[in-house]
């Protein structure tokens, strides 16, 4: 899991790699972690260090019915997009091509952590993301499923 809080813009160069926004990589070598696991989720590229991946996202999903339709929906859009990537000696790690496509990531991206997990977005996407999540989130009252703060 990632414990840290930032939002930055970054580049992706011609051959796919990104650097990582520094206190993204300062806690990743603080925890030992020299890979992730990435995956298409939701219009983005999402990353965990391999073992949040294992206990959290494969161990939930190997707790459910491998036969339910919604389960093998999941599975098939995101869990099948998976792949393990190395953080080079640079603090970059390389998008694989398909993830790229998916995600629509061309040059300008924004990193960010949420919930433990990294999120890569095309910066023009997230910026309608963001607002649609605004307006949407307008008149709510605390955290979702907790009523007021």
């Amino acid at each position: 899991m990632i414990r840290v809080r930032c939002q930055q813009h970054v580049t992706v160069d011609a051959k796919g790699r990104l650097a990582l926004p520094a206190p993204i990589r300062r806690a990743l070598e603080e925890s030992g972690t020299s890979s992730m696991v990435l995956a298409f989720s939701r219009g983005a590229v999402w990353g965990w260090t391999p073992e949040h991946y294992e206990s959290e996202v494969e161990a939930r999903m190997m707790q459910q019915d491998p036969f339910s339709s919604e389960v093998l929906d999941f599975a098939h859009a995101m869990m099948s997009t998976a792949q393990d990537v190395e953080i080079d000696g640079a603090g970059r790690i390389r998008i694989p091509p398909p993830l790229r496509e998916l995600a629509g990531l061309s040059k300008d991206c924004v990193v960010h952590v949420l919930l433990g997990h990294i999120e890569i977005w095309d910066k023009a996407t997230w910026e309608k993301r963001f607002d649609e999540s605004l307006h949407r989130s307008r008149g709510q009252i605390g955290m979702p499923g907790r009523g007021t703060p």
